[in-house]
């Protein structure tokens, strides 16, 4: 999958930078094991969580090159075991012309671990995979 513009790096910068005015954001580099550049669920994800603000920005492969930027999500839920980010891309290109998909990582702090589902709105399957995620300094 080709991107348009600036490469993924450029991107991940991006998110790490676009809160840094005021307090520095966590990021988390996410690598889910079944990623794949020709499947929904993408070889790397970036995931910036702004704690003061509650500000989420995620970035993957596919939403380079569908949006150009990084795209909202949402803090579902933190305890002292794992944090909980929900995000929906919308018009994917795919088998009905445009779909939606919703996604949920959790990241697990103790050891980093991810777990990531995927669920096309409106159909009943779902993909998942785990992975890891680091703490980017």
């Amino acid at each position: 999958m080709a991107f348009r513009g600036m490469g993924f790096a450029v991107a991940t910068a991006m998110v790490m930078s676009a809160t840094a005015v005021f307090a520095k954001p966590v990021v988390y580099d996410c690598k889910p094991e079944k990623g794949r550049r020709d499947s929904v669920i993408q070889p790397e994800y970036v995931i910036s969580y702004d704690k003061t603000s509650g500000e989420v920005l995620v970035n993957d492969p596919i939403i380079m090159d569908t949006v150009g930027k990084p795209i909202q999500g949402k803090l579902q839920s933190e305890s002292d075991v794992r944090t909980v980010f929900d995000w929906r891309l919308k018009s994917l290109k795919g088998p009905t012309d445009t779909t939606s998909w919703q996604f949920r990582a959790r990241i697990f702090k103790a050891d980093g671990r991810l777990s990531l589902s995927v669920t096309p709105v409106g159909y009943d399957n779902q993909f998942s995979s785990e992975g890891h995620c680091t703490v980017q300094k």
